[in-house]
């Protein structure tokens, strides 16, 4: 990358670059470098929020919170699977929201020791911004470590109960909608429904085990007799929110299913139809082919005349027709 590069790349993440810090109930925008180092050596809690940080704030981060290199390094490359490490006094914990249309998982590393909270995330989370105007964190830093991270990712869990009962609505939509007539739009919004609700799902997989880091939750300063609870209570909104998304892919599996039904259904009444036609015309041709022969033993003894046009050509033709059409009735083809 050259030097211009460079300087493009800087200037396009410090105008993309959005942080918030919330200390003594009071929130300041885009705070200085300088107010965090004083929060930070006159020991008062804080939460700093930065939303698409540069490697540089991160660094700076590190430096002035002393923060592991490993940690450090996987916020600089998001993408992380969700997890919960615990470095030194320190504990990094990736944790998943949604964006505003409750379509994408947005990844949350959080880190929190003793009254210093800090979250660093790519894209906007909507979540983060309401527990901001509720000021419902600060007064909670500096108790239980896991009761302040329970209270912010119950917060980041919350809007996965809407999107589970928006994914379930469209599906009782397209159900009805399928009944009725069933296309080709409705098998592609079932198929992006699932991808969906997989996706978010393995997202959401690998970050369901906290109950298996216990020992080393209970290691954090602060820790207390309701730090299992805490753990245990993520662990288990993790469990129902992937159980509600399996339910969701089953169910899209299931309309998938009954969507291939319909359709052979409908193939099957076609085909009957046009086998009842073919019937119909079988006899018919039948006939045209026979007395088409144009030979003198067939031709030669026939009455001219309308009597014998209308008679033999036309009466025995319907006579076909109507015979064909009642069997068929009769056995109850469509």
């Amino acid at each position: 990358m050259s030097d211009g590069e460079k300087v493009t790349t800087r200037t396009r993440q410090a105008a993309a670059m959005r942080s918030w810090i919330d200390h003594a109930g009071e929130v300041v925008e885009e705070p200085s470098p300088s107010l965090v180092a004083k929060l930070v050596q006159a020991g008062q809690p804080f939460w700093l929020d930065i939303e698409d940080p540069s490697d540089e704030v991160i660094d700076q981060l590190a430096a002035r919170l002393e923060l592991h290199p490993l940690a450090v390094e996987d916020s600089k490359q998001f993408g992380q699977p969700g997890k919960l490490q615990v470095y030194g006094n320190v504990a990094m914990i990736v944790c998943f929201g949604l964006d505003e249309q409750l379509r994408h998982p947005v990844e949350v590393h959080c880190y929190y020791t003793t009254g210093f909270l800090i979250t660093l995330h790519r894209a906007p989370s909507p979540a983060l911004d309401a527990l901001r105007r509720e000021a419902s964190v600060w007064p909670v830093l500096g108790t239980d470590p896991i009761r302040v991270l329970h209270h912010l990712v119950a917060s980041l869990h919350a809007p996965f109960d809407t999107l589970v009962y928006q994914l379930d609505e469209r599906l009782d939509v397209l159900e009805q909608r399928m009944l009725r007539k069933a296309g080709d739009q409705d098998l592609a919004e079932i198929t992006a429904i699932r991808h969906q609700a997989a996706v978010i799902r393995r997202t959401l997989h690998s970050g369901r085990d906290l109950t298996d880091r216990m020992p080393l939750i209970m290691s954090l300063p602060g820790a207390t007799s309701d730090t299992r609870l805490y753990a245990e209570d993520i662990n288990d909104e993790l469990q129902d929110i992937m159980a509600d998304l399996t339910a969701i892919e089953e169910r899209c599996i299931t309309l998938l299913g009954l969507h291939a039904s319909l359709a052979g259904n409908h193939l099957a009444s076609v085909s009957r139809r046009l086998a009842g036609v073919a019937t119909i015309f079988l006899p018919l041709s039948f006939l045209a082919s026979y007395w088409g022969q144009n030979f003198n033993v067939l031709t030669g003894d026939l009455e001219p005349g309308w009597p014998a046009f209308l008679i033999l050509g036309v009466g025995l033709n319907v006579t076909c027709v109507v015979v064909t059409v009642f069997i068929l009735r009769r056995r109850r083809w469509n």
